[in-house]
């Protein structure tokens, strides 16, 4: 009896071990532009880039749980916007896209010049083209290649193609504002360097990773 009540506890405690040698914990690597208006105030996990202009505003979410995020230059992130990628391979961003006030983004790929309206949902893995508009509330399906010029608007998400292209004008002048005004009502976070990758292509002016916070009064 004494010996059957050890290969029960022994068989009991294999399994736990198992799985506690299976975790890993996700490769934390971020690189900030010095370009880039990144507010403190946010949360940013994994390996993610963000390019030169992009501004980031506060309560905003970059989750990097599987493979990286990838944000391009001049993108605008307003408040408590989530951007998540649960997929190994890289979420690319491109640049000039508005991600407006609690929109949430998983996906593939984000191509150029879309906005994503507040509360609208990009979901999982779907490829978003150029210039589309995900209108308020709005969502995708889970898996679709969505086309240039796409509109998702209304209670029953229906499609349109616009014709308009976007106003580049209007959206230099939202980000010109926006870099102006945040740093002098946020703390701003500065990363030169990535962590890890020395052949990175993004330009930088020291040779050493340099991470600070500084806040600038008007």
């Amino acid at each position: 009896m004494q010996e059957e009540k050890s290969v029960k506890t022994e068989l009991s405690v294999k399994p736990h071990t198992s799985r506690s040698a299976k975790t890993s914990k996700p490769k934390k690597s971020i690189f900030i532009n010095k370009r880039a208006v990144v507010c403190e105030d946010i949360v940013l996990e994994g390996e993610i880039r963000i390019g030169e202009g992009t501004v980031l505003h506060p309560q905003c979410k970059i989750l990097a749980e599987q493979g990286p995020i990838v944000i391009g230059q001049n993108n605008i992130i307003e408040e408590k916007v989530t951007i998540v990628n649960r997929q190994q391979k890289p979420l690319l961003i491109g640049d000039e896209n508005v991600f407006e006030v609690g929109s949430y983004i998983e996906g593939t790929k984000i191509g150029n010049k879309n906005i994503i309206e507040a509360k609208a949902r990009i979901m999982g893995t779907t490829s978003l083209g150029n210039n589309c508009v995900i209108g308020a509330v709005c969502s995708t399906r889970n898996d679709e290649n969505i086309p240039d010029n796409t509109v998702i608007y209304g209670d029953y998400h229906n499609r349109r193609t616009q014709t308009n292209g976007s106003n580049a004008s209007v959206h230099t002048r939202h980000l010109d504002y926006l870099r102006e005004v945040l740093p002098k009502c946020n703390y701003i976070k500065v990363s030169e360097k990535p962590k890890d990758r020395g052949s990175a292509r993004e330009p930088s002016s020291g040779h050493r990773e340099a991470r600070s916070v500084k806040k600038i009064h008007s």
